[in-house]
């Protein structure tokens, strides 16, 4: 896989804060993630049940080497634009959570 080169300024242009769009990104990136995994389970071997397992062929038509990094995704989605983040309001406890669709 090419490693592609990204010009600062455009992510300067989505925001000032560097760090906002670095947080936005990384939840994004947390996102797919995890729609990747619900998509395609991963199945663990446990000592335990390594008897069901013998007989058990792992079948996946996920090439994991050949597909897109969730975080490599989610920065070109926050380059194009298709990344939209807001904060919310604070909680009582005081903690805030920012949203992303």
């Amino acid at each position: 896989m090419a490693v592609d080169t990204i010009d600062f300024n455009k992510l300067l242009q989505k925001s000032k804060d560097v760090f906002e769009i670095i947080v936005a990104m990384a939840r994004r990136a947390s996102q797919i993630n995890a729609l990747r995994v619900a998509k395609n389970p991963v199945i663990y071997k446990d000592e335990l049940l390594e008897e069901y397992f013998e007989d058990f062929e792992e079948e996946s038509d996920v090439d994991y080497d050949k597909i897109e990094k969730p975080t490599t995704a989610a920065l070109k989605e926050m380059l194009e634009g298709k990344v939209e983040y807001r904060y919310t309001d604070y909680t009582d406890s005081g903690e805030g959570n920012g949203e992303i669709k």
